[in-house]
């Protein structure tokens, strides 16, 4: 499974190599409930809410912007096996919600456990099944923090680095 991470967003900087690794630790654990498989590639797109609002209103005909946004996308024919995701999070609402619950960090890895979710076609249309995906994307930062892969999701600013390689 190959995982792309995509910065559209100025925001926060990311650590996109601790993103990927979170990404395909949630994609594993939801790939347990997906009859289909594994994923060939999935792309994470962090953006904001300028960004995310364009994606909300053409594919799902709301006026707003949103916290995460996924897609899944079937395999061509003669395109190989797996099929592709994408993840839409956005960074700016993690960073203002993380500030009011108390870490943006958690905010993140939850909206990304949620699209992974998503991606297993997982729905959270009652309240039912909301609740039924947060226990399950819960329990899987739960064990993501235990297997040390909730630390540093964002990169370390310049000032306090030096520079960057």
């Amino acid at each position: 499974m190959k995982i792309f991470v995509h910065n559209r967003q100025t925001r926060r900087r990311p650590n996109v190599r601790k993103l990927a690794a979170l990404a395909r630790f949630f994609l594993l654990q939801a790939t347990g409930l997906k009859s289909e498989g594994a994923w060939a590639e999935v792309s994470v797109v962090l953006t904001d809410d300028t960004g995310i609002a364009p994606v909300n209103r053409t594919f799902l005909d709301h006026a707003r912007a949103t916290d995460v946004i996924t897609f899944t996308l079937l395999p061509m024919p003669g395109g190989g096996a797996g099929a592709r995701g994408e993840i839409y999070l956005n960074v700016q609402r993690a960073l203002e919600e993380g500030a009011r619950r108390g870490n943006a960090a958690d905010e993140l890895a939850l909206y990304l456990a949620h699209g992974c979710d998503h991606l297993t076609g997982a729905n959270d249309r009652t309240v039912r099944e909301r609740r039924r995906m947060r226990r399950r994307e819960l329990l899987w930062i739960k064990r993501a923090r235990r297997d040390g892969l909730m630390a540093g999701l964002w990169a370390v600013a310049e000032k306090e680095q030096g520079a960057f390689q």
